[in-house]
C-alpha cells in the first residue's frame, strides 16, 4: 500500500496531469491507497490558509474520505524516537513532520509517493516520485 504524501495530495487537488497520471497507475495496481494524519493536518492547515478554506476543506475531507489514513501508533513513534535521533547526530535534519511521516511509512513497510526529495534521507523508504 503506497502511502500518498502531501505534496503528492495537494497535486492532485490541483488537478495536475502527472499526479493525475500517477494516480491511475497506482490504482491500476491494485493496492488500497494511504495517508498519514500528519498529511490530514497539513491538508487541513492549507486549506485554512487559503483564499477559499470552505471549498478547499470541503475538497480536502472528501479526498481524505477516500483514503486509508494510517495510525501514528507505538511501533511509529518508538522508529519516530530512534529515526529523528539518527537523523539529527548525522546532521541530517528532514523537519518534525515529516519525520512523523517516515516513521510510520517504516512502521508499515510501505513506500512514499511524494516530491520530497528529504525522504531519500531515510534509509528503508522507497520514494516513488512524479
Amino acid at each position: 500500500m503506497p502511502i500518498l504524501d502531501t505534496s503528492f495530495l495537494v497535486d492532485l487537488l490541483r488537478r495536475r496531469k502527472e499526479a493525475l497520471a500517477l494516480l491511475a497507475t497506482l490504482e491500476a495496481r491494485g493496492a488500497p491507497l494511504c495517508t498519514t494524519p500528519i498529511t490530514a493536518l497539513e491538508l487541513y492547515r492549507g486549506a485554512f490558509l487559503s483564499a477559499n478554506p470552505e471549498r478547499n476543506l470541503a475538497a480536502a475531507k472528501k479526498l481524505l474520505a477516500s483514503l486509508i489514513v494510517l495510525p501514528l501508533d507505538d511501533e511509529a513513534a518508538i522508529i519516530f524516537g530512534a529515526l529523528s535521533a539518527r537523523l539529527r547526530s548525522e546532521g541530517k535534519k528532514i523537519g518534525d513532520f515529516d519525520e512523523v511521516i517516515a516513521a510510520i511509512a517504516l512502521a508499515r513497510d510501505r513506500e512514499m509517493v511524494t516530491r520530497d526529495g528529504h525522504f531519500l534521507e531515510v534509509a528503508g523508504i522507497t520514494v516513488v516520485g512524479w
